[in-house]
């Protein structure tokens, strides 16, 4: 289901030709979801990860399973960074680009967790970051599956969702800031 709503909120914003994509500023990385790299931009659009990405070895160092609404929100889909609004604020969601995010976006769980861990404050998975505070981030309780904003070494403070589905049913992608546009069709 998450991965249903993901390629929606972003669909509206692409539909019409096979040509469409999101116009970004360039990255030293690149990605499977790019279609074209110039010298200053990426001209990319969401695509399913094949093959998929997979929590397994994270779940097992943790000793710990990860909520499934996590694996499926960061486990469907090769994609840029998605700004949008939810209940009047901006945030913006997270998502993975290529595998060496992927292995980033570990690396960082495993420090937040430990962080977690020594706070002892239980875990929460981090999903997008309030573009109106630095402070706080979007973050998914890995218990209930609920959704709280969530400031570092206090753990969840505002729960703000009762799930990652009920949250991006009502979140809105800003698409004009990623300066969706139509391709040449010889590309």
């Amino acid at each position: 289901m998450i991965d249903r709503q993901l390629f929606n909120i972003t669909e509206s914003a692409l539909s019409g030709s096979g040509n469409r994509v999101f116009k970004t500023s360039l990255d030293d990385w690149e990605s499977p979801c790019e279609y074209l790299r110039d010298t200053r931009s990426s001209f990319w659009r969401p695509i399913p990860q094949a093959p998929k990405m997979s929590f397994e070895g994270f779940e097992r160092a943790i000793e710990m399973p990860i909520h499934e609404a996590i694996k499926e929100f960061y486990c469907s889909f090769w994609s840029g960074t998605l700004p949008g609004i939810y209940a009047g604020r901006p945030i913006s969601l997270i998502q993975i680009w290529n595998q060496d995010d992927f292995d980033r976006l570990i690396s960082n769980l495993v420090g937040h967790y430990l962080a977690q861990k020594r706070a002892n404050i239980p875990f929460s998975v981090f999903i997008g970051t309030p573009d109106d505070d630095d402070e706080l981030s979007l973050s998914l309780d890995n218990q209930s599956g609920k959704i709280f904003l969530e400031r570092p070494g206090q753990g969840l403070v505002e729960q703000i969702a009762p799930s990652l589905t009920n949250f991006l049913e009502q979140f809105s992608l800003q698409a004009h800031r990623l300066d969706p546009m139509e391709l040449p069709a010889n590309v």
